[in-house]
């Protein structure tokens, strides 16, 4: 479907190039001229739709190289509840049992994300940043934070499901491959009294 639709535009590029080619050089006696512009002003008319998603994936990218990192401000060591004996998280094998580690986990920290509605970063095209932020549920400790941007692209793009050019979002890798809650709730083995 991409593909027919860009080769229709291709062509559509094509004439309209052609047309503004002849337009330009209508005073010429000489044709090559009119081949020449019109060969340099295809790329330009063809990458005209995607303009602003050009320039907004370099504001994008920059504020996506920014939020790469995540602030931890304090943690929570916990024990056996979410670890196994060797230090090692557990998953859960089952659905019961997964539900009972989220349970946990929801118990000791709480999630701010800032608000309803996210901050909208001027830009060519619209980029959303959300501020999260995780306290610790027994003492409201802040934990970490970090930010995460995303963006429906060029006015192009918006009609269609993602972006062009651009990724939809990005986030902190830490925060993307679901490590962060090794680093604010850390294994701790318990001291045993005697």
């Amino acid at each position: 479907m991409y593909l027919i639709g860009i080769l229709l535009w291709g062509a559509v590029a094509t004439l309209i190039a052609w047309g503004f080619a002849l337009l330009l050089t209508r005073r010429t006696t000489t044709r090559w001229w009119t081949k020449g512009l019109a060969l340099l002003l295809l790329p330009v008319v063809f990458m005209a739709p995607l303009a602003d998603e050009i320039v907004g994936k370099v504001q994008f990218d920059r504020l996506c190289e920014e939020a790469k990192e995540v602030t931890i401000h304090a943690t929570h060591p916990v024990g056996e509840e979410l670890y196994t004996s060797d230090g090692k998280l557990k998953t859960g094998t089952t659905l019961e049992e997964r539900n009972r580690l989220s349970a946990i986990y929801e118990s000791l920290v709480r999630w701010d994300h800032g608000g309803p509605y996210p901050e909208v970063i001027p830009a060519t095209i619209p980029i959303r940043k959300y501020h999260h932020k995780i306290y610790d549920n027994t003492d409201g400790r802040l934990l970490a934070e970090f930010d995460q941007y995303g963006t429906s692209g060029g006015w192009l793009s918006r009609n269609f499901q993602a972006p062009f050019l651009v990724k939809p979002q990005c986030e902190p890798p830490l925060f993307a491959k679901d490590l962060l809650k090794f680093h604010i709730l850390p294994f701790s083995r318990k001291r045993e009294t005697k």
